[in-house]
């Protein structure tokens, strides 16, 4: 009989810890091009065959990037089964040169089992207050020491990945925030726009295309315009576009390669 691997602990502030990982924005997100580059310098630091980045809220564990040396296909794992949710509770690393010599992680299924992980190295991802959103890990197939120099280097390597994050969260903050001020500008000015004439209206200010039906109501409320086989925003239309502040310069990377919505990305460019 396989011996039961227990879950760890919830650390003293963790309803504040799981609020601020859903509010990241970063869960279920594939960012590979964004987060590759923490696992390849966590690899090249340590010198380990293996890591990965994630992070985790009351239920799992999500892989922002990760190398398991093939060995592991997952984006995500249940938190009840990581050896992260015990590197929760503090801010400082959790270095466990042995796992097989470590009294509750030497039954964590990845000790036991295949891959036969060996070595583990966390490093928390903490907030300037103290919130642990998840962990950068490394890990080795055999027991390691690692340098207090080596450790400091994977510890500032963590605390820039966390400055990332909460960067793309205040990011998305203003968005939403930004956002919210323009629909009620807009609203008021024009109370017959419904989603979809809003939607298109900032596609036409990013100089996108919109549906058929839609650019016919914003000629109608004089907001847009035929020009040859498409459309742009009519002189009304360019006059609301600068009273809300909705820059078309610096959708010019999107005009070359237009799609039919805007991300959130998007429109943080646009709002200035």
């Amino acid at each position: 009989m396989k011996p039961e691997y227990e879950a760890a602990p919830l650390p003293a502030n963790e309803e504040a810890r799981n609020a601020r990982v859903h509010r990241s924005g970063v869960m279920d997100v594939d960012q590979p091009d964004r987060w590759d580059i923490y696992v390849d310098l966590a690899k090249l630091i340590t010198d380990c065959p293996v890591a990965y980045t994630g992070l985790l809220d009351e239920d799992r564990q999500f892989f922002l990037a990760q190398d398991f040396n093939g060995l592991i296909d997952a984006t995500e794992v249940p938190r009840k089964m990581t050896l992260c949710q015990y590197a929760l509770a503090s801010t400082a690393p959790t270095i466990v040169p042995d796992l097989r010599e470590h009294e509750k992680l030497k039954n964590n299924p990845l000790v036991l089992e295949s891959p036969h992980w060996v070595f583990w190295g966390a490093y928390p991802l903490v907030t300037n207050d103290g919130l642990v959103l998840g962990t950068l890990c490394t890990v080795d197939y055999k027991p390691r020491v690692m340098s207090p120099e080596v450790v400091d280097r994977m510890v500032e390597l963590a605390s820039n990945m966390t400055l990332m994050i909460t960067l793309q969260m205040e990011e998305r903050g203003a968005v939403t925030e930004r956002m919210s001020e323009v629909c009620r500008n807009l609203g008021r000015e024009y109370p017959e726009m419904g989603l979809p004439e809003l939607e298109g209206f900032l596609n036409l200010c990013a100089g996108n295309p919109v549906s058929k039906d839609t650019l016919g109501t914003l000629i109608g409320m004089g907001l847009a315009e035929k020009k040859g086989i498409g459309a742009e925003l009519s002189a009304m239309g360019r006059e609301v576009q600068g009273n809300q502040g909705l820059s078309a310069a610096m959708f010019r990377r999107k005009i070359l390669a237009p799609k039919a919505t805007l991300d959130v990305e998007d429109l943080f460019a646009m709002m200035e």
